[in-house]
This record gives C-alpha cells, structure tokens and sequence, in this order.
C-alpha cells in the first residue's frame, strides 16, 4: 500500500515493517516531530488537509487510512511522482 511505502520514506524505516497498528511507540525513528513530517507528506502526496481535531485524533497508521477513506482517497493507486519530493 502506497500509504505504507509514503510513511516509511518520511521515517526511513522499511515499509514490509508498517502495519495499521504502526504507531510512535513501537516504530523506530516515530517521535513527534517525524509525526508532523508525516501528517504533511500525507495531505501533499493525496491532496488533502486534516482539521486540529482530526490530527489529535491520529494515533497509529490504521487511523490514518481510515481518516483518508472518509475523505474518499483511494489508496491503491501509486503517488504521482511530482508529490515524492515532499515525502
């Protein structure tokens, strides 16, 4: 899942190792700053903007695919290339 691929490039951690349970407390290099990096790799790469109450809201990957399913993002598709240089 492209998702997974996104978020290891921004935590240089291997995808294969990325589940919906991914979370900063069991993914290396995952601390608070490197949350922030990822929240806004994720609205760049799938052209979306998530709310305060949506951020404070995000604990672990699984919460994250779920939020951009409710803002109708398909996530099987790959990333155009142009959005990987703000991953």
């Amino acid at each position: 899942m492209q998702l997974y691929n996104l978020v290891g490039k921004v935590l240089d951690v291997e995808p294969s190792l990325l589940n919906d349970e991914s979370n900063a407390q069991n993914t290396p290099k995952w601390d608070s700053l490197r949350h922030i990096e990822v929240l806004f790799a994720i609205e760049n790469a799938f052209h979306v903007r998530f709310t305060m109450p949506e951020i404070s809201g995000l604990r672990k990957l699984g919460d994250i695919r779920k939020l951009l399913a409710t803002k109708n993002v398909i996530l099987n598709a790959e990333v155009p290339e142009e959005t990987r240089k703000f991953a």
